[in-house]
């Protein structure tokens, strides 16, 4: 038995208190105790305090198993007058000649588990007074011997130890582990009244009669909440998708594996395009069931020996071992880029995103983790400064260009305030008589340091920024007041296209936006041009049918950009108060080599004449292509054929030599 002197020197950040056995009270506790448990040590009479008649024939019992020398302890949770919850640990102690007690000290909880932890204890409230102890004694065979009062309501009907256990047969294993080692620490799973639960097992045998004298410890809540700690610290919430910390996990498991075996395994980096538009326009809720419904349908998309993970906002990683090659990584980008051709369902709504990938593969595009998943990073970044919905493979020019994009972003907002954009035109001309009657408006950033930064590079970063809307507002009144000062200058009037970024066009007030553009520059709408992509109009189709009828009235032409390369539906498209097709360039550029191209732009030409539409191919390079282009009886072409996108003089200068007076009226 431990010595009482040796207990009363108590540390006094705990709380502590002594159990006197024989006289059944609390013989002394310190200021912590009292402040903290108050009544519930016992009840106070006589200037002493009680502890309840039961738990003392309980506790009588159990301090008769004690083995002379060897301490005998147990452990219970206690909340105090505060509900925090403690752990207390009683230890059997000498309190003089033939007296004996237990000494308790109790901790608090982590404040994690204090704050989880119930109130509820099965259908009990968490032990208020020491009278919840689960106290129990079988014979050396396994028969009920003694239940102390909390025990015998948790296993009324019990004989035998095996009746227990919630799987029988562990009851013979944990009986020969006890006789055979004397003293057994266990959880382990128990049939209780309230359900099977989990119990934290103190088993030793007596040596005065052999039984095996048992204290339980209902540990249930501590194991619900740790598996809920668990899932809150590795998994995200929102999606249930496994977070940055199991992907570390991972990825180091799948590098030792690689190491050993001689494989590669892959990462794919996946950024949603745009995700922002969506928030900032219809809100964080709608936000977050689009990013459910992504990460449902990527999960579906990837082979099952692939894991997909969440970052963070709309960031994602897939992890893939085993591969073969970066093809193969490859095939999986492409099936994953693919499943953005459908609309999610999200809100009564039809919404479109795409995704920009990365590719990197162990070991040749990293040695180590944080390499690998930077280079990964780096080619999304490449991937969506190139185009929107695509995947690229790490390549080692790409991490200059990662730095690059990432310091461009912390200028755009002073190039934005200091003016260091300029807006070049590329002319627009009509194929029957090669007149020029239009130009589209381009923005260029006059970067101080790195010259002349072309738009692939700086309006990622401004869609990711939100920078765009002051941007593309100041690209609109910037084109509206050249437009008129052209016309003021006499040069023959053009029609002027502006192009629209997907975070721009749902910008909630744009017609206003634009509207009041041109009234203060004076323009009449129906020079102005406004350029929308296939994405853009579908990622809420209602709502950009609306938008598009307020600019209709408005008197402003709209046409749909890069026409092809998205996912457009005929049956929204003639709902669309479109005026014109503008087909991509990458139909344009084997025109009369590749017959599929000529198919498609002949058909395409063909639907839109159907639809009163007009025409629009872009990236005319060769006279051979022009010559197909009129055959087909496309109405207009821009490309280097013609000029390359140029300054305000010197558009001035090509204007005033190429262009016809008449042209707007032929």
């Amino acid at each position: 038995m431990t010595d009482i002197v040796e207990f009363l020197v108590p540390s006094q950040k705990k709380a502590a208190w002594v159990i006197d056995i024989t006289q059944g009270t609390v013989s002394w506790s310190n200021r912590t105790a009292k402040q903290c448990f108050a009544g519930a040590l016992g009840v106070s009479r006589d200037g002493l305090t009680y502890i309840d008649g039961e738990l003392k024939s309980d506790l009588t019992h159990f301090l008769a198993q004690a083995n002379e020398g060897e301490p005998l302890s147990f452990h219970w949770l206690l909340r105090d007058v505060r509900q925090v919850l403690y752990r207390c640990t009683a230890t059997a102690i000498s309190l003089g000649t033939d007296a004996l007690g237990f000494s308790v000290e109790a901790m608090p909880c982590p404040s994690g588990v204090s704050q989880a932890m119930p109130r509820s204890y099965g259908n009990k409230s968490i032990p208020e007074r020491l009278n919840s102890l689960i106290l129990m004694s079988f014979t050396a065979t396994g028969e009920k011997s003694f239940l102390s009062q909390r025990a015998h309501a948790l296993f009324p009907n019990i004989a035998h130890i095996r009746e227990l256990f919630a799987v029988h047969s562990a009851a013979k294993h944990f009986v020969e582990r006890v006789n055979s080692k004397g003293v057994v620490h266990q959880e382990i799973l128990l049939s209780t009244t309230n359900g099977i639960r989990w119990f934290e097992l103190e088993a030793h045998v007596n040596p005065e009669n052999g039984n095996i004298d048992v204290f339980a410890q209902d540990i249930q809540e501590l194991r619900d909440f740790e598996v809920k700690l668990y899932r809150l610290q590795n998994y995200d919430c929102l999606t249930s998708l496994p977070n940055r910390n199991l992907l570390y996990q991972q990825l180091e498991k799948a590098k030792n594996t690689a190491e050993k075996r001689n494989r590669k395994f892959g990462v794919m980096y996946l950024d949603l395009d745009g995700f922002k538009v969506v928030n900032d326009t219809f809100g964080h809720r709608v936000g977050d069931q689009l990013l459910q419904e992504v990460a449902n349908r990527i999960k579906t998309t990837i082979p099952s020996r692939s894991c997909l993970y969440r970052l963070g906002g709309d960031e994602f990683v897939v992890v893939m071992e085993h591969v073969k090659d970066t093809q193969e990584l490859e095939d999986i980008a492409a099936l994953i880029n693919a499943t953005g051709a459908e609309p999610y369902p999200v809100s009564d709504m039809e919404m479109l995103i795409t995704t920009s990938i990365g590719v990197a593969c162990y070991p040749c595009h990293g040695e180590d983790i944080d390499t690998l998943l930077k280079n990964a990073d780096a080619a999304m970044y490449r991937s969506k400064a190139s185009a929107h919905n695509g995947y690229l493979v790490y390549q080692e020019s790409m991490s200059e260009g990662f730095s690059a994009y990432l310091t461009l972003g912390g200028g755009l907002r002073k190039a934005i305030e200091e003016g260091q954009f300029e807006l070049y035109y590329q002319p627009k001309v009509r194929s029957m008589d090669e007149a020029t009657v239009g130009a589209e408006a381009l923005i260029r950033w006059h970067h101080p340091e790195k010259g002349m930064i072309p738009p692939d590079q700086f309006i990622p970063i401004a869609e990711e920024s939100g920078l765009i809307l002051p941007l593309g507002e100041w690209v609109i009144r910037r084109a509206c007041e050249q437009l008129k000062l052209w016309q003021d200058q006499g040069l023959p009037p053009i029609n002027l296209s502006v192009n629209l970024s997907g975070r721009q066009f749902l910008q909630p007030n744009l017609v206003e936006v634009v509207k009041q553009i041109l009234a203060d520059t004076g323009i009449d709408p129906q020079y102005l041009e406004l350029e929308l992509t296939e994405s853009m109009l579908m990622s809420d189709a209602h709502g950009t049918i609306q938008k598009l009828h307020d600019f209709r009235e408005m008197g402003v032409t709209l046409s749909i950009d890069d026409f092809g390369t998205g996912y457009s539906s005929l049956a929204y498209l003639k709902k669309f108060p479109i005026q014109a097709l503008k087909i991509d360039r990458s139909f344009i550029k084997d025109l009369g080599i590749d017959g599929d191209d000529d198919a498609i732009v002949k058909a395409t030409i063909a639907m839109a004449q159907s639809l009163n539409l007009k025409v629009i191919a872009e990236g005319v390079e060769s006279r051979n292509q022009m010559n197909l282009l009129t055959d087909y009886e496309c109405q207009e072409v821009q490309g280097y054929l013609f000029a390359k996108p140029m300054c305000s003089d010197d558009f001035e200068r090509y204007l005033g030599t190429f262009g016809k007076a008449e042209a707007m009226n032929a």
